[in-house]
C-alpha cells in the first residue's frame, strides 16, 4: 500500500489492529487528515468475519449464557437495525482472507469520517 502519511502526526494503532492500519483505513475513507483518521481509529472495534459477528457478540454479552444462541440466529439486517436503533453504525473496511476491521460510529459523528 502506498500512502503517503506522516506517522509521527499519528496517535498509535489500535490494539488489536493489523501493522498497516492507518494506511488501510486512510484508502476506505479516501483522506490523510490526522484529525478524521484519529476520530476513526478511536471508533475500532476489532477484526470479525462481519459485522453481523461483531454486532451478535455485542448483544449476547447482555443475554443469559442459555440465550447466547439467540443472536446468530436472526435476521442480520432487522438485528443490525435494532442495534444501531439510528443512533451509531456499524461499518468495516475489509482485510483479507474474509476478515474486515470493525467500527462503530456514533450517527452525528459519522458525516466526520467522511462516509455519509
Amino acid at each position: 500500500m502506498n500512502v503517503a502519511l506522516d506517522i509521527e502526526d499519528m496517535p498509535p494503532r489500535p490494539v488489536g489492529s493489523p501493522v498497516d492500519f492507518f494506511e488501510r483505513l486512510s484508502l476506505a475513507l479516501k483522506t490523510t487528515d490526522a484529525t478524521v483518521l484519529d476520530a476513526a481509529a478511536r471508533d475500532f472495534r476489532g477484526i470479525y468475519q462481519s459485522a453481523h459477528e461483531y454486532i451478535s457478540n455485542q448483544v449476547a454479552e447482555h443475554l443469559p449464557p442459555f440465550l447466547g444462541w439467540l443472536p446468530a440466529s436472526c435476521d442480520p439486517g432487522r438485528l443490525r437495525e435494532g442495534y444501531e436503533a439510528g443512533k451509531i453504525l456499524v461499518w468495516v473496511v475489509p482485510l483479507e482472507e474474509n476478515r474486515v476491521m470493525v467500527f462503530e460510529s456514533l450517527r452525528e459523528s459519522f458525516a466526520v469520517l467522511k462516509l455519509a
